[in-house]
């Protein structure tokens, strides 16, 4: 059976040389063309790789150089040296990932039915006992007593995963939405100051950010992108700190 030694990162000429010295023992450059049949510049070429991962040894004798394969235990020590190397870069490769490559997917839901899609999926994504921070928009012109019905309806699942809910709200909200909000489990609710008006719905947890607009079609839209939902998160925080309870 002949072997193969290429996997262990050889070219196929180094792995003819290696194979023939190891069997052939030190010996010259000439016998090493005429019996592997690679050309003088490949055979140099090949020497000089194997001698520079200490595969191949020379002597200086008195009719030139001649050459040796050193013990086969060091194609071990070469992978060793190659998965030690890969260990060491791992957590900068790691870091790189996380930081430098950041995926970003989105989605939009269009129509009551998508409002309610979104809703469902922000329960369903959000794991057991995170927050969420909820910026809800000012009054919107064709909300419905069916709306509130359906966000409460929704925080029943939400406090089934204990889920907790930071709510910012329009004013003009405290005797509506904001007092069906109060009542709910996990939840907290704060007021932003008179003249503030939010013409979206923002939505914020993990690596998520859904922004909704309600109008006679609701619009949904989500993206997911770790950095994004994190300069929401920190801008949530900053009017969460001028809300009032």
């Amino acid at each position: 059976m002949e072997l193969n030694i290429e996997e262990c990162g050889l070219s196929k000429n180094e792995s003819k040389i290696y194979l023939y010295l190891l069997k052939a023992g030190p010996t010259t450059t000439g016998a090493i063309i005429k019996e592997t049949r690679i050309a003088n510049s490949r055979v140099y070429e090949s020497l000089n790789s194997l001698i520079s991962r200490g595969l191949v040894l020379y002597t200086i004798q008195r009719n030139g150089k001649h050459f040796q394969a050193a013990d086969p235990k060091k194609l071990l020590e070469i992978e060793e040296e190659k998965k030690n190397k890969i260990r060491q870069m791992l957590p900068q490769l790691l870091k790189l990932q996380s930081t430098e490559a950041a995926k970003t997917t989105s989605a939009v839901y269009e129509g009551f039915e998508g409002f309610k899609t979104a809703f469902r999926k922000i329960i369903e994504d959000c794991p057991q006992g995170k927050t969420i921070h909820i910026l809800g928009f000012s009054q919107p012109e064709f909300a419905t007593r069916s709306l509130r019905t359906f966000l409460s309806n929704m925080n029943l699942k939400s406090a089934k995963k204990r889920q907790r809910l930071q709510i910012l709200l329009d004013s003009s909200l405290r005797e509506t939405l904001g007092k069906d909000r109060a009542k709910e489990r996990f939840t907290e609710v704060r007021y932003m100051p008179e003249g503030y008006m939010s013409p979206a719905a923002i939505d914020v947890f993990e690596g998520y950010v859904y922004m909704f607009l309600w109008e006679e079609r609701p619009f949904v839209f989500m993206i997911k992108n770790e950095r994004i939902a994190e300069s929401f998160r920190q801008y949530f925080k900053f009017l969460w700190s001028l809300g009032k309870d």
